[in-house]
Parts: C-alpha cells; sequence; structure tokens
C-alpha cells in the first residue's frame, strides 16, 4: 500500500471510524486526535466487557487506513481512570463533530485563535441596555481599502456628533493609527495595544496611557474620535521585540479573561463609545484569528473578484458561519464589501454582477444553514433568507477612486470620506444591523 498525506490519512482513518460505530452498537462514541506532530490516536467509549475487542478492530482497522500517521494508540474509555476520563471528555468536548457520535480533535502549535473554541461578545449590541456595536474589518488580502472604510465610517459617526473608539489590531502592518492621528502633524498616543496586551496581567496602567483623541473639527465635526494604535513604531519602543512576545491564545481555564477581552472592557467603561471599531491584520493571523472568532458583533469582509480573494473567504466564512451552525450556534453576523471596483461603468457593471452571483454560491456552502421544517424558526441565517436585500452575501461595492488610494493628510480627504455614496451606503448596512439611524 502507497503510503498517504496526512490529510488523505486523516480522512481515511474518519471513513474507518464511521464504519466501526456504524456496525457496532456496542461501541457509543468515538474521537480521532490529531496530535500536535501530525500524528492519529482514538479514543473510544463502549461496552467496558469489550475493550479489548474494540482496541483491537480500531487498531487493525486504522492501520490499514492511515499509515504511516497511526500511532497505534487506541484509549477506551471504560478501563480508565477518573483523571484520564476526564482528559478523554475534553478531547470529545473541544472535538469537531463528523456526526453524532464521531469527532476529530486537532492539537496545534499555533494559530489556536483560529481553532480553538467560539466566543461571545463581551456585551450585547441590541435589546436592553445596549453596548456599543463591536464591528471588525478584515480582508484575507490586503490593500483592498479596508482601513480607508473604517476611517469613512468612524468620521461619519463623529460628524454626526458621536463618540467612536478605533483599535488598531493590524499588528503586522499599523496604520489606523497614524491615520487618525490627534493632530495634523501625525502625533500619536506613545503606547498601543502591543504595549496593553503585554502589560496588562502584570499591572493595570490607566487606559489614557494607550490611546489618543482625534477631535479636529475638519476630521471629526462635533464628535470625536480616540484611537488606541498598535504601538509606537519609534526605535525606542522596541515595537519589534513587544510584538514577538505577544500571545494571543485563548485562557485555558473557563472564567478566565484574556487582555484581549479586558481591552475590550475597559475601552467601553472607560471612554464609554457609540461605536468600537477594529482594524484586523489581513490574512490568517493570530490577531487576525482572534478577532473573528466571536468577540464582534458584526465583521466586514473586504473581497475582490481574484480568485485568491474567494479561496481566502470561504475560510473565514467556514467560520464565521459553517463551522458554528455545526456546533449549534447562530453565525456571526457580517457584512460583505466588494472592494476595488473598476470605476469604468460598463466593466464595472459586469464585474458587480459575477461578484454577486459567486458570493450566493461560497454562503450557501460555506454560512447559510439548511432551510429548517418550521417556517417561523428565524434563530439562523437560513438558505431562503438570502432573497433579503440585506442579507449577508449581498455585497456593498466600492469602488476603486485614485484620490482615497493616494493622500498624505486624512484632513485632506475627510468631506470625501464623510460624503462620498458608496461608503455612505456601507454606513447605512452598518447602522441597520443595531437599529441607529443617521441622523
Amino acid at each position: 500500500m502507497t503510503d498517504k498525506h496526512l490529510d488523505e490519512a486523516r480522512a481515511d482513518a474518519l471513513s474507518a471510524l464511521h464504519e466501526i460505530l456504524s456496525n457496532d452498537a456496542s461501541l457509543e462514541r468515538a474521537v480521532l486526535i490529531d496530535d500536535l506532530f501530525g500524528r492519529l490516536r482514538v479514543v473510544l467509549w463502549g461496552d467496558r466487557h469489550r475493550t479489548d475487542e474494540h482496541k483491537a478492530l480500531v487498531s487493525q482497522r486504522l492501520e490499514e487506513a492511515a499509515r504511516p500517521f497511526w500511532t497505534n494508540e487506541v484509549w477506551h474509555a471504560a478501563e480508565a481512570s477518573q483523571a484520564d476520563q476526564l482528559v478523554y471528555d475534553r478531547a470529545w468536548n473541544e472535538g469537531k463533530p463528523v456526526n453524532d457520535r464521531l469527532r476529530l480533535a486537532d492539537r496545534f502549535r499555533n494559530r489556536t485563535a483560529w481553532l480553538g473554541p467560539l466566543r461571545d461578545p463581551p456585551w450585547q449590541a441590541v435589546g436592553d441596555s445596549p453596548g456599543p456595536p463591536i464591528v471588525v474589518f478584515y480582508s484575507f488580502k490586503g490593500g483592498v481599502g479596508r482601513s480607508t472604510a473604517l476611517a469613512a465610517f468612524a468620521i461619519q459617526r463623529a460628524r454626526a456628533g458621536e463618540r467612536v473608539a478605533v483599535l488598531d489590531f493590524d499588528l503586522d502592518a499599523p496604520g489606523i493609527g497614524t491615520l487618525l492621528a490627534a493632530d495634523k502633524h501625525g502625533t500619536t498616543a506613545p503606547w498601543g495595544i502591543v504595549d496593553y496586551l503585554l502589560e496588562h496581567p502584570i499591572k493595570d496602567f490607566a487606559l489614557r496611557d494607550y490611546y489618543h483623541a482625534c477631535r479636529r473639527a475638519a476630521v471629526t465635526g462635533g464628535g470625536e474620535i480616540l484611537v488606541v494604535p498598535a504601538g509606537s513604531l519609534e526605535p525606542k519602543r522596541e515595537y519589534l521585540a513587544k510584538l514577538a512576545r505577544l500571545d494571543l491564545d485563548p485562557p485555558l481555564a473557563d472564567g478566565d479573561t484574556s487582555p484581549l477581552s479586558s481591552l475590550l472592557r475597559q475601552t467601553n467603561e472607560e471612554l464609554r463609545p457609540h461605536w468600537m471599531l477594529i482594524d484586523a491584520r489581513a490574512g490568517l493571523s493570530e490577531p487576525a484569528g482572534a478577532l473573528l472568532s466571536g468577540v464582534a458583533h458584526l465583521h466586514v469582509l473586504f473581497g475582490t473578484s481574484s480568485e485568491q480573494s474567494w479561496l481566502g473567504l470561504r475560510l473565514i466564512l467556514e467560520r464565521l458561519g459553517a463551522s458554528r451552525v455545526r456546533a449549534d450556534l447562530p453565525q456571526l453576523e457580517c457584512v460583505l464589501v466588494h472592494a476595488m471596483v473598476p470605476d469604468d461603468a460598463e466593466t464595472g457593471l459586469v464585474s458587480k454582477e459575477q461578484f454577486a452571483e459567486r458570493s450566493l454560491v461560497e454562503f450557501t456552502e460555506h454560512y447559510y444553514a439548511a432551510d429548517p421544517e418550521d417556517p417561523d424558526d428565524d434563530s439562523l441565517w437560513y438558505v431562503r433568507d438570502s432573497s433579503s436585500s440585506d442579507a449577508p452575501h449581498v455585497p456593498v461595492a466600492v469602488s476603486y477612486q485614485r484620490r482615497l488610494a493616494h493622500y498624505n493628510r486624512v484632513d485632506d480627504v475627510a468631506d470625501d470620506l464623510a460624503n462620498w455614496l458608496e461608503y455612505r451606503e456601507l454606513a447605512e448596512r452598518f447602522t441597520q444591523r443595531f437599529a441607529r439611524s443617521e441622523e
């Protein structure tokens, strides 16, 4: 038999376990563990009088199905100590369901923010005593106008008299903090996100150390934008050394509070913003994974017509949609932005039509849930909801504008950002989600 690649061996091991469980009622359930080193092992639950038989059968079948990645390690909960049973139960609880009796538990070295437990926002954004909506701006590929769109919405809300908090989590390529600087000279706070994440577990410094205020009438009108930058890039601040020390893994113990959660709560409690906008790093970075794990109320996804962009967005839609549906959780809310639309009218129209068609296909396969039997069930976004004009897959188009792609100071384009029709349409999608008017 020719040895297989890991993903092939994993798939064949799951198929073999599914067949074994289907043919043997004395086996209750099983979890396949793919460990840190890409090696496969199994935990079984079932009749304690048949443990040896179960282990021998599974070992034989997976030796055939999953070589060379099979460890020949089969653990049976019926013969385990109480401590081991707790470990086995945790593997089951953390595993991804394949069906009712079979799960896959992955173990990871890094990127755990993408693959770890799903979270919930730290407060409600609608209903009784709502807090500020947390809105994450994300793109799989960079250079698509994500930060500019965030700045446009922040300026719009500030000019409507509101207080907006902006957090720069594009830690590998910070920019929104400088874009929305404290003054026309580009002054920013001396410390920022990286400092807070490192320092907060050791000492609670005042939040005022980590943010600056953008209150220039030419930009913000009668409101204000309070900006927590990624951190200072001045050589004396050792930004790169700080970045190398960051650990965005979720807490191991239930009830533990991560520095990210603490930052969101402290920003809300001390600054009392009407909106909290977060600029996420593009791609599959750890900060992006943390921000797309459920802490936000709305996720603004920027994509282009390229196949590379769609392949990346598909992963994100699985994270926000299908994976949560499989875990009996509602999808995370999102708005899709068709970015960098050609400014030529005819070419742009064709591009918009093609993008909208593709978005329906991708959301149907990776985000929407299958229609329920109950016609009144509105607990999820279902395929039948895709006909709605504000369904998540319905894109907001943002055209490429040379003036907004090349400018020195936000003061020079603030009026464009506040008044450009496409940014106004995008803002309307946001405010609709939280029943907020533009008045």
